[in-house]
């Protein structure tokens, strides 16, 4: 049972991380602490063959070591069995995930604290992210730095797109990139029988994710509020290797593998409650139908079209993707929204805590 200790635990998980670990430890090491809030890094060895935590552990020393660094191994490949692995070994309060690609700006610590001390209702904290890289950006990379999890973190008002505002974020998630975390929402999703609708990427092979977005709205399952701050900020290091046009793409495409589980989501929060799990499944069918109908027949998407502009074709072509899921794995994807939908109702019933 995880004490409720105020402090921070760093969770670092990585896969020979060798080359990017020195920079994301100094930023760690330089954080501001007036308030001599308790902290650690949790750091995990995810099967690297690059001697990652040996670098690790003797850049750590070279820093002064300004918290304890635990170090653990786990030899399955797969970040979501190494986060889980860092999160069995929370001590704090609060956990602060950090890809080891992440360079935390010196007060993430301190402002992240005040802010969730100072609002009990927070269960999610995050905020803006920049991208970085060794040398020139690609010229594409402005329109495709949110599926890299870079740039501010967007609202759709009107139509259009805008940063999010400081506060709660409302239907909107968050990157896990810095992403901080009230711990005991993991002993409690634990307690109710929660399981993840993702098995997490491994390696360049999966790239579909979503474990950042469902956790998002575990935790509003659970009663807790999803808050952005611009206070809040990292740099986020592209690796060359990420910067190809294939890898791009492959990235592009995965979110809509992610979107019908996450869609099971979105509908026990806030889809209609009186609706059954078939009903509720085609309405999103019939909704994403819709809008590809209607956005194909804009001048917009027509002189995209014939300019062969990628960006609007790639869109109209995620949704169609988003689509085929559904309609292709119909059976599957009606069991997540019967999942979500039946952990929905053992958190409504005090007396059951075990899986159905």
């Amino acid at each position: 049972m995880l004490e409720d200790k105020l402090g921070v635990s760093f969770l670092l998980c990585t896969y020979n991380g060798a080359p990017r670990l020195a920079e994301t430890l100094a930023c760690l090491a330089a954080q501001e602490n007036p308030a001599g809030i308790a902290w650690e890094i949790i750091f995990v060895d995810n099967a690297s063959t690059d001697g990652s935590a040996r670098l690790a552990r003797d850049a750590w020393e070279a820093l002064g070591a300004p918290a304890p660094l635990r170090q653990l191994h786990e030899p399955r490949p797969g970040y979501k069995v190494a986060m889980q692995r860092a999160i069995d070994h929370v001590s704090y309060r609060y956990a602060c995930i950090v890809d080891d690609d992440n360079r935390l700006d010196r007060n993430y610590l301190r402002t992240g604290v005040e802010l969730l001390e100072a609002h009990p209702q927070i269960g999610i904290l995050g905020g803006p992210n920049t991208a970085t890289f060794d040398g020139e950006a690609p010229a594409w990379f402005p329109d495709f730095q949110h599926c890299y999890a870079s740039g501010p973190q967007l609202d759709r008002v009107g139509g259009a797109f805008a940063p999010l505002a400081d506060g709660p974020v409302g239907r909107n998630v968050l990157w896990g990139a810095g992403m901080l975390v009230r711990a005991e929402i993991w002993q409690r999703l634990q307690a109710r029988g929660f399981a993840s609708l993702f098995t997490g990427r491994q390696g360049e092979a999966n790239l579909t994710a979503g474990e950042d977005d469902e956790l998002c709205y575990a935790a509003q399952l659970l009663g807790y509020e999803v808050w952005y701050s611009s206070r809040l900020h990292l740099r986020h290091h592209m690796a060359p290797a990420r910067l190809s046009e294939d890898y791009r793409d492959r990235l592009f495409y995965a979110s809509a593998r992610a979107t019908p589980r996450l869609n099971a989501y979105r509908n026990a929060l806030w889809g209609r409650p009186d609706g059954s799990v078939p009903v509720n499944l085609l309405k999103d069918l019939g909704y994403a139908a819709w809008g590809v109908c209607k956005n194909v027949c804009q001048p917009a998407f027509v002189r995209a079209w014939l300019a062969n502009n990628r960006l609007p074709l790639m869109n109209q072509r995620h949704a169609l993707v988003v689509m085929r899921e559904m309609v292709w794995h119909y059976g599957q994807v009606r069991a997540y929204y019967e999942r979500v939908r039946g952990f929905q109702q053992r958190l409504r019933s005090p007396q059951s805590f075990l899986t159905a």
